[in-house]
């Protein structure tokens, strides 16, 4: 997600006025979803059956199911808000609306089993009653209904848009002898999820453009329209509509790249997101889908990334929604492809998709920015903010969940802005062969799996044949002095 570029803004207007684990394997085979769902734009719901053919990739036998919901943090009575508090009156125009999911019914194998809704909020669907060996598999059906809330966010519609991001029930992660159930958080990107395979039907209104994960056929059928999804490997599905939608296509080399927006908005950001596409491919390694849709959408942050698919907000100047698309698109290798734990390691795909703007801008140079003076602005907007936050607990630590920080701003710099410095720094030290060596077989080593940063750290020790923990346990800890 791309929140640096306006809380950097925001900071800089105030003031004028690493627990490193073991790398995770996925096996070759993995979970199914086959979803058909219905749009209804008078009453703003999704009804949706969701058939899932979970595979058990863990070495334990499981005896349960859990799933997220996360648009449960969309209830009026969710302990953990989507939003913060500064960030209401943007998020709700119009006064605070409320939304959510409820499922109706669960079976297992076709059959009646024990079922409940759990978790630290009330947002964890829970299958008890099963024994699912290693390496076993079953089948889980689940019929949902969605109330979209009015807000401008990645869940929710305004404007005539429709955004249907972490929308349907997730499995959770299993690992650890145990199932990772995060709430939802306010800030950052609270969810972890393996790569599975999709087959979404998204009913709608004839007239309605819909942009969604992976590659599509359409149907009409009278007064509706079915897209049909299929995306394979893929990390998560996201779904975004309209009638005001118009697709524009363009191509970088192989990847036909759709964009959703104005006339005006397309005329500047296509090329954008084309040139990114070629740029992060010929850096880093082949971009991993067939297609990118980036959509112009009502939302409080920059933007907001999903597999083959970026939300960008539409009320970005020109300037900011470039710098939006760039980070969004860089996300699909650090984030969609090599998967990360983005609620205990944030800095390490939001750091690594910042400084992969710089690197961007570095090699297209007719963007016309310097990026010495982008490393020497975020510098400079980083000791400013220490300043201001000095006597914040910890301030400084890069090592940190998103629980552990204070609030959005605290969050931003330290997984962006700080993450940014850390890898600019990194470079400077190895050199380019060995930074950019170590990023490509990092990406070849690791899509389709999920990353920690023992697994980025030694990539960059092998390509340099250096340590480098003393290196990354200083910036992370807060011990390295970047003044």
């Amino acid at each position: 997600m791309k929140k640096a570029i306006i809380i950097m803004a925001f900071v800089l207007t105030a003031l004028c006025a690493v627990a490193v684990t073991g790398c995770a394997e996925e096996e070759n085979a993995r979970t199914g979803y086959d979803i058909t769902a219905t749009f209804d734009a008078e009453n703003m719901t999704v009804t949706a059956d969701m058939d899932v053919h979970y595979v058990n990739t863990s070495e334990a036998e499981l005896d349960s199911l859990y799933f997220h919901l996360y648009p449960s943090a969309y209830r009026e009575d969710a302990r953990f808000a989507p939003v913060s508090q500064s960030d209401i009156s943007d998020a709700y125009p119009h006064g605070v609306d409320y939304g959510g999911i409820s499922v109706s019914s669960v079976t297992v194998g076709g059959g009646e089993c024990e079922w409940e809704i759990g978790g630290e909020d009330e947002d964890i669907l829970i299958i008890d009653g099963l024994s699912i060996l290693p390496g076993g598999e079953t089948d889980v059906s689940v019929s949902f209904t969605l109330d979209i809330p009015e807000t401008r966010n990645r869940f929710g519609y305004y404007d005539g848009k429709l955004n249907l991001g972490n929308w349907y029930p997730v499995a959770c992660v299993y690992e650890d002898g145990g199932w990772r159930t995060d709430p939802y958080s306010a800030y950052g990107d609270p969810f972890y999820s393996d790569i599975a395979d999709y087959d979404v039907s998204f009913i709608v209104p004839e007239g309605w453009e819909v942009a969604g994960t992976g590659n599509v056929t359409v149907s009409v059928d009278g007064s509706l329209a079915t897209y049909e999804f299929s995306a394979d490997g893929v990390r998560d599905f996201a779904i975004c509509a309209s009638e005001s939608y118009t697709c524009t296509e363009g191509t970088a080399g192989d990847v036909t790249v759709r964009f959703y927006g104005t006339a005006a908005q397309t005329e500047s950001g296509l090329p954008v997101a084309c040139d990114a596409v070629e740029t992060f491919s010929e850096l880093f390694g082949d971009y991993p889908y067939d297609t990118l849709s980036v959509v112009m959408t009502p939302f409080i942050e920059g933007g907001m990334e999903y597999p083959s698919l970026v939300m960008i907000s539409d009320a970005l100047g020109e300037e900011l929604t470039a710098e939006a698309i760039i980070h969004e698109t860089a996300h699909q290798w650090w984030y969609a492809a090599v998967g990360s734990d983005q609620i205990n390691e944030p800095w390490l795909d939001e750091g690594l998709a910042e400084y992969s703007a710089t690197l961007f801008y570095e090699q297209n140079p007719d963007y016309g920015v310097d990026i010495d003076d982008r490393i020497a602005d975020a510098m400079q907007s980083y000791v400013l903010f220490s300043d201001v936050y000095s006597d914040t607990e910890n301030i400084g630590v890069m090592d940190r969940a998103l629980g552990e920080y204070s609030g959005p701003t605290e969050y931003a710099f330290h997984a962006y802005v700080k993450g940014e410095l850390m890898f600019d720094s990194l470079r400077h030290i190895l050199g380019d062969d060995a930074f950019f060596e170590a990023l490509r077989s990092y990406y070849s080593g690791y899509s389709g799996k999920t990353a920690d940063a023992a697994c980025l750290i030694a990539e960059f020790e092998k390509s340099s044949g250096m340590g480098l923990t003393g290196f990354f346990d200083s910036w992370l800890s807060g011990a390295a002095d970047i003044n």
